[in-house]
């Protein structure tokens, strides 16, 4: 049967990232946290194999709740413990904590209380819940993994899961982001609607939309080509591609002012300007420019062109043929890179059974994931490691076989360059100032440069205060 989606996926970020509300929590939780100058102390190095100790008991809390979760889940759960029989994980797939009640909420407040879950499931970065000191820092664990070694995971999957140098939790998928377009609409126009000739360059992208644009008898839009500003999450991207970054986890600064960023926002702008009548209040009535889910302008046929992840075959039921494309690069750009909207998992600090979550953890984010994804939904693996000849069934039960694994291939080699992005301890926070500024600058209140200063200046000033406070 096709697999249901993963609820993450059918949000939009900026709407989950409000629904998570860590801004509050993180205050909460550093004013629930003892603070301390020394570095944080790690478990002792443990070999990954189940502790050959009585059966022990570990709790895993996540936010799935679909039917293809409460089918596949369980599965992955019980092969685990059969895996390791002296370690019995409890757990339900209801959207939320047991009990009840708003996810980080609870988790937090338990985080604080002293009494969290062994293993949790996150759809917003460790490395945030890290630098906040709400998860367990890993690595010793990973030094001594059979499968969950560093070496193991993509690389920008795992950044994201660290801060300063530790680790604090396991990337499980690494969807990687795409461009999606219709083939019906291409061909309509001239255009050829093979992979290998989409546009490789923004000026050509934009060329693209402007054939693929439709206007209707008093001149409004009736079909946009492509609108790239309409996913948040892929921000991170967008600046990659033409050089820049959003933030840098090296030198722990936001670089959002930059020239590069500048000139990727003001290029948008141009397509507001050249393609949909400057006036953006009209051109959303037209349709919702966000990804290829049902309603959304792509999947109504409103738009030729769209962005979303790897998880959409299976989950947006397009009901066209479509084809994907890696993204364009910018004038200051040199390579095509991808974004990924990971699920992650980690351990809160305080855990009551660290070495027996960390094996779950491991497990959950490697062979366990693997089995996801075969059965579930083609939310690509973050582990390097997996078999190079899986599938996801559900791909193959709408488009076939040849094409599950081209799809599977596709994703899998674009995952070796990507941007950087959720990194930051902030990250939250910055996505909502800079989807506020590209929203002035759409509606013409500020210019691009004047806009990403105001997000730079906002940004970095909360980032040092926030730093001050961990």
């Amino acid at each position: 049967m096709k697999a249901s989606t993963i609820t993450k996926k059918t949000v939009n970020r900026r709407d989950f990232l409000k629904l998570a509300g860590l801004a509050g929590s993180a205050t909460l939780l550093a004013s629930c946290a003892a603070k301390t100058t020394e570095p944080a102390v790690e478990q002792a190095p443990v070999e990954a194999e189940a502790p050959a100790a009585e059966k022990v008991t570990i709790s895993w809390w996540n936010q799935f709740s679909t039917p293809t979760c409460q089918e596949v889940f369980p599965k992955v759960v019980n092969d685990f413990m059969a895996i390791h029989p002296n370690i019995q994980v409890e757990f339900e797939i209801s959207g939320g904590p047991p009990g009840g009640g708003d996810y980080f909420e609870v988790l937090l407040a338990r985080i604080a209380a002293g009494n969290p879950p062994d293993s949790i499931t996150l759809w917003t970065p460790p490395s945030q819940f890290g630098a906040q000191g709400a998860l367990a820092a890993i690595d010793s664990y990973m030094d001594g993994a059979k499968l969950a070694t560093k070496g193991a995971f993509y690389e920008g999957p795992l950044k994201s899961c660290q801060w300063k140098g530790q680790t604090f939790g396991l990337p499980a998928s690494a969807g990687a982001g795409c461009m999606f377009f219709n083939k019906a609409l291409f061909e309509e126009v001239g255009l050829s609607s093979k992979r290998e000739d989409f546009p490789k360059t923004w000026n050509e992208l934009k060329e693209y939309a402007k054939k693929l644009t439709k206007y209707d008898d008093t001149g409004a839009v009736a079909q946009a080509g492509f609108v790239p500003w309409s996913s948040r999450w892929l921000d991170p991207v967008w600046t990659a591609l033409n050089g820049g970054m959003i933030f840098d986890p090296e030198e722990v600064k936001y670089k959002i002012d930059s020239e590069n960023n500048i000139e990727m926002l003001a290029h948008w702008l141009s397509y507001l300007e050249d393609l949909y009548g400057g006036d953006i209040e009209a051109f959303n009535l037209v349709a919702s420019w966000d990804d290829v889910y049902p309603n959304s302008g792509f999947n109504l046929g409103k738009a030729a062109i769209s962005t979303s992840g790897a998880w959409a075959p299976t989950d947006a039921a397009i009901p066209f043929e479509f084809e994907i494309a890696k993204f364009p690069v910018g004038p200051k750009g040199s390579k095509s890179v991808t974004g990924f909207w990971p699920n992650w998992w980690g351990m809160p600090k305080g855990g009551p059974h660290p070495d027996e979550g960390f094996l779950f953890s491991e497990y959950m984010c490697t062979e366990g994931w693997v089995t996801w994804y075969e059965n579930g939904t083609m939310d690509t693996p973050a582990w390097n490691k997996a078999p190079a000849d899986i599938w996801c069934k559900a791909v193959e039960t709408t488009f076939g076989l040849e094409r599950a694994k081209d799809f599977h291939k596709f994703f899998t080699d674009y995952l070796v360059d990507t941007a950087v992005m959720w990194t930051s301890p902030i990250e939250e926070f910055a996505t909502n100032t800079l989807g506020e500024v590209i929203d002035q600058v759409l509606h013409k209140v500020k210019s691009p440069a004047d806009a990403m200063k105001e997000a730079q200046a906002t940004c970095q000033s909360k980032l040092e205060e926030t730093l001050k406070n961990l």
